[in-house]
């Protein structure tokens, strides 16, 4: 692999959680497949090294060579890259412990200045709250997201982690608050965003589509587009493209997605849990 370069091509993203439960890694695929289906050059990375849930959610769980094998010096970053939705390249991470035992967290560094300048964007999922790999992903990227649920402690414990990003030289650049529900209204938000100091860039609905898309392993912005986390999600992407979606777009986008609400309304057995 090649040392570490000055200047990365990529803009990344470190996608964080203080906890586990927060949507972090489900956001963390909706994202990366939302910024390929704006047709922009993108890589997701899983770097859980211990509970990896990427190859799950896509389907590539029994992917034998994987970031684990990269990170023991066993395999070549191009011999790990396999495709997903909308274009996007996703480095998997090996749900093996063995291989948990062999990777070595620190040549992440080298991992992402050998694929960064051949991608415009590259997201890291990271393991729950603070650990070295975590510390790692966070030193390395452009911006720091916190995905939150309303519950105390996922707040109380991402106040934490803004304040160890800080210590490693990192501002979190913003909230993304996830599993809402209408008594998360404005006022809620802004009293949140206050006690934080940060600002909430994004609020992600709880939404039927998101386990019945995991089922499927496929992301919900792809296996349902028209549903209120996808529009949430999609215009985010479109915020950090530098996209601005017309008014009436998204007014057509919500009326589509609610007439196939109706109609899918029996077909979506699954409630997604709150944990």
């Amino acid at each position: 692999m090649n040392k570490v370069v000055k200047k990365m091509a990529a803009k990344i993203y470190t996608i964080t959680s203080g906890k586990g439960g927060t949507g972090k890694s489900i956001f963390a695929v909706n994202l990366a497949a939302a910024l390929a289906g704006l047709a922009k050059k993108t890589l997701l990375i899983d770097a859980d090294l211990g509970m990896a849930n990427i190859g799950l959610m896509l389907g590539l769980e029994n992917k034998k060579i994987t970031l684990h094998e990269v990170l023991a010096d066993e395999a070549n970053v191009s011999d790990t890259l396999c495709d997903g939705p909308n274009g996007l390249k996703i480095l998997p991470c090996g749900i093996s412990l063995q291989g948990f035992k062999k990777a070595d967290p620190s040549k992440l560094k080298d991992v992402i200045a050998e694929l960064a300048p051949n991608f415009e964007f590259i997201i890291i999922d990271t393991p729950t709250g603070m650990n070295h790999i975590t510390a790692t992903a966070i030193e390395l990227c452009n911006e720091v997201l916190l995905v939150l649920t309303p519950e105390i402690t996922s707040i109380a414990d991402g106040s934490k982690m803004k304040t160890v990003a800080a210590l490693l030289g990192k501002e979190v650049t913003g909230v993304v608050l996830n599993r809402t529900v209408p008594v998360h209204d404005e006022p809620y938000r802004e009293k949140l965003a206050k006690s934080l100091d940060l600002k909430i860039l994004e609020v992600l609905p709880d939404d039927v589509s998101v386990p019945n898309s995991i089922v499927g392993k496929s992301p919900v912005v792809t296996k349902y587009p028209y549903s209120e986390i996808s529009i949430a999600v999609n215009r985010f992407a479109a915020l950090i493209c530098g996209i601005k979606m017309p008014d009436e777009e998204m007014k057509g986008q919500k009326k589509q997605k609610a007439e196939k609400s109706r109609l899918a309304g029996n077909k979506l057995p699954f409630s997604q849990s709150k944990k």
